[in-house]
C-alpha cells in the first residue's frame, strides 16, 4: 500500500469511493465547514482506494503542518469496504493502511504530522518509528452506567434546576460566553461552524435562567461530550454531565467524556464510573 496527500479540492472526487465511515466528523460537509484549509492522505493498493485519511494542513514559511483538527475527537478514517470482521483480517488491513501512512511521513521533509488515533485504529506495531503517546478517555458503555451514592447525593443538591433541551445556536451562544478559560479560541471558532450542521447535535442546559450547557456530538454508536460551561453553582455540571449519561444510556450509546488527562478533569469525570480506554496520540517532526 502507498499514501498520497491530495488537496480538500481533489479529495473530493474520491470521497464517494470512501463511503465507510461510523464518525460524523469523517463526513464532507464536518470538514467543508470548520473553515481551515485541509486535504486527505488517501491509501491505494495496486490501484485500487482503500482508505481516506482527512487532516488539517496549514504551511508556514518551508513548514508543512498536517493535523487533526481541536474540533475533532480524533482523527477518522474513511473505507472503501467495511473493516474485516475476523480478528487476524482486521489487523492486517489495519497495519497495512498505518504502515502505509508511516512511510508516508518518513518520505516528507520540514514537516509536522500529528492527530489521535481511535481505539480501533491504536494499534502500535507499524506505528514504532513514529512517536506514540499513550491518550485516552473515560467512556460508558449502554448498560454499564452505575451511578454511586456520593454521585447521587451531589446531583440531587441541583436536582430542583428544570433540564431542558435547546436549540445548537442558542447553546452555543451561552457556552461561548460563558466558557471555562483554558478553552481555546480555536475551538470555539470551529464548534461555532459545527454546530450548524442539522442532525449532529443535541445541546442539554439545566435551570431557568441557565445554569449549565452541555454541547453533544450524536454519532452512529457514541455521544461526544465536545463541551461544557456553567455559572459557579454548585454541582449543577454534575447534574448536568448525570442527565447527558443517561441519555446516551437510553439511545444505546456509549457516552465519550471526550476526556482529559489532565488530573482535575479526569479526577471530575472519574466520579461517574467509567472505563478508560486507550487511545494513541501519534506525531512526527521530520526537519531534515
Amino acid at each position: 500500500m502507498r499514501a498520497e496527500w491530495v488537496s480538500s479540492s481533489e479529495a473530493q472526487a474520491y470521497w464517494p469511493q470512501l463511503p465507510y465511515a461510523s464518525e460524523p466528523f469523517s463526513e464532507w460537509e464536518w470538514w467543508s465547514r470548520l473553515g481551515l484549509s485541509w486535504g486527505a492522505l488517501l491509501i491505494e493498493t495496486n490501484g485500487t482506494l482503500i482508505a481516506g485519511l482527512p487532516l488539517a494542513y496549514r504551511q508556514i514559511g518551508p513548514l508543512h503542518l498536517y493535523r487533526q483538527p481541536l474540533g475533532s475527537p480524533w482523527s477518522a478514517f474513511r473505507l472503501h469496504a467495511p473493516l474485516p470482521e475476523p480478528k487476524p483480517e482486521r489487523y492486517r488491513l489495519i497495519s497495512h493502511v498505518l504502515s502505509a501512512i508511516a512511510a508516508w511521513v518518513r518520505r516528507r521533509h520540514l514537516s509536522y504530522v500529528a492527530g489521535h488515533l481511535s481505539p480501533e485504529w491504536s494499534y502500535l506495531p507499524p506505528l514504532r518509528h513514529l512517536q506514540v503517546r499513550g491518550s485516552g478517555s473515560f467512556i460508558i458503555e449502554p448498560g454499564a452506567f452505575v451511578p454511586s451514592q456520593e454521585l447521587l447525593r451531589k446531583v440531587r443538591q441541583a436536582h430542583h434546576f428544570p433540564l431542558r433541551s435547546l436549540a445548537p445556536a442558542e447553546g452555543f451562544t451561552w457556552w461561548a460566553a460563558h466558557r471555562p478559560p483554558g478553552v481555546s479560541s480555536q475551538l470555539a471558532a470551529q464548534l461555532r461552524q459545527l454546530i450548524q450542521i442539522e442532525g449532529l447535535w443535541q445541546v442539554l442546559g439545566i435551570g431557568e435562567p441557565l445554569e449549565a450547557v452541555c454541547l453533544l456530538l450524536i454519532g452512529k454508536d457514541r455521544v461526544w461530550y465536545m463541551a461544557g460551561a456553567q455559572r459557579r453553582t454548585p454541582q449543577a455540571m454534575t447534574r448536568l454531565l448525570y442527565e447527558a449519561i443517561l441519555f446516551a444510556q437510553n439511545s444505546g450509546k456509549v457516552f465519550d467524556f471526550c476526556g482529559s488527562i489532565l488530573p482535575g478533569v479526569e479526577r471530575f469525570f472519574r466520579q461517574y464510573g467509567g472505563r478508560w480506554e486507550c487511545r494513541y496520540f501519534v506525531s512526527a517532526w521530520r526537519v531534515w
